[in-house]
């Protein structure tokens, strides 16, 4: 699954790159580490692509009361996203998270490695659903090196990588999530891979 992630990127940065504007009273501050436990607000894009939102991480339904608890919902499985209560009514309520990297565990008997994802250190688009101020982000089975990093849960976030990816999800139309991704150990050591 997705739990932690990064945006190291500027207000600024991230309005050059999306060519939206965040609302003029919007403060954000980049943060190398962000985990979802946490329920940080974090820069989205609705399908309404009106401007740049801080919504809060983990979605919370229509419906949910106020004992909800929104750590359930940090992450939904694309596969069962229009089944799910706490998915289903937002299933076309679709945004993307734009986030310069994620991190994810590789577990080798005892230890656990942690590894630094992302394109480059670029800003990247997370596909998520979202409602009222939360969101979620969709995951999918885990391929080529993700499978081989999250040999756990075998689960990545949806990266959308282009223009019509990113459309597409947003209309609720069929993508295909990029999967080429750059990656470093948090130990700086090599990985051999395959």
């Amino acid at each position: 699954m997705c739990f932690h992630v990064k945006v190291t990127k500027t207000k600024e940065q991230i309005e050059k790159k999306s060519r939206l504007k965040f609302k003029p009273e919007v403060r954000f501050a980049p943060n190398p580490h962000f985990k979802g436990f946490d329920h940080p607000k974090l820069p989205v894009i609705t399908n309404q692509q009106d401007y740049i939102h801080l919504f809060e991480w983990g979605l919370i339904p229509h419906w949910a009361g106020n004992d909800f608890n929104s750590n359930n919902t940090l992450n939904a499985r694309i596969e069962t996203i229009d089944e799910k209560p706490s998915f289903r009514d937002a299933y076309t309520n679709r945004c993307v998270i734009l986030v310069d990297g994620f991190y994810e565990w590789r577990h080798e008997g005892k230890d656990k490695i942690k590894y630094d994802i992302g394109i480059n250190n670029n800003l990247m688009c997370l596909a998520g659903l979202y409602s009222d101020d939360t969101f979620t982000i969709v995951t999918t089975e885990a391929v080529g090196i993700m499978d081989y990093i999250h040999n756990t849960k075998h689960r990545m976030p949806i990266v959308l990588n282009d223009d019509e990816n990113l459309m597409n999800w947003l209309n609720c139309k069929p993508i295909v999530p990029f999967t080429d991704f750059s990656y470093q150990r948090e130990d700086g050591q090599v990985s051999l891979f395959g």
